[in-house]
């Protein structure tokens, strides 16, 4: 049976390849150099946030369970790629512009620190709490990056319309 921490970390390093999944996915899109090199250095931050997390999580020594494997291809029951962002997504034909592609980077990694916060709440060892309460901040430096790269551009748009 999985341990509380190993659940947390699982899904931490979900999270993590899915924002990394995300920026890659949108770093070519933005129209703004300094977003595209913010994107591309957060591509590689999340790498590393999930190999942190991964290390930690192969020190639990963690049994994985016995998978069964089908050889049959049921062309009929295919899946949609489960990835954020994959190809065959709907989300993908949407034209989006830097300042909703920031938004929704805003808003990822305000998930990623309010999970770790709450994550720390249900643990009783001191030493994971702390380790959590850690990682909550790596992810409010990242939440606060974007929302004040979001306002900028956002105020940006308002002053262009010239209605504030």
């Amino acid at each position: 049976m999985k341990t509380k921490i190993a659940k947390i970390l699982e899904f931490g390093m979900k999270m993590e390849k899915n924002a990394k999944d995300f920026y890659s996915f949108y770093a070519n899109s933005l129209e703004d150099e300094s977003l595209k090199a913010l994107f591309n250095e957060l591509i590689k931050i999340e790498e590393e946030h999930f190999k942190f997390l991964k290390s930690k999580y192969d020190k639990l020594d963690v049994p994985t369970p016995p998978q069964e494997i089908s050889w049959v291809v049921d062309i009929q029951n295919k899946m949609v790629d489960p990835h954020i962002l994959a190809d065959n997504s709907e989300l993908t034909k949407l034209p989006l512009s830097d300042i909703a592609i920031l938004r929704l980077a805003y808003l990822i990694e305000s998930d990623f620190a309010s999970f770790y916060k709450n994550a720390a709440e249900k643990v009783d060892q001191q030493d994971v709490k702390e380790f959590l309460l850690e990682l909550a901040k790596w992810e409010e430096e990242h939440e606060n990056l974007f929302k004040n790269r979001y306002t900028e551009q956002i105020k940006k748009a308002w002053e262009d319309l010239d209605i504030f």
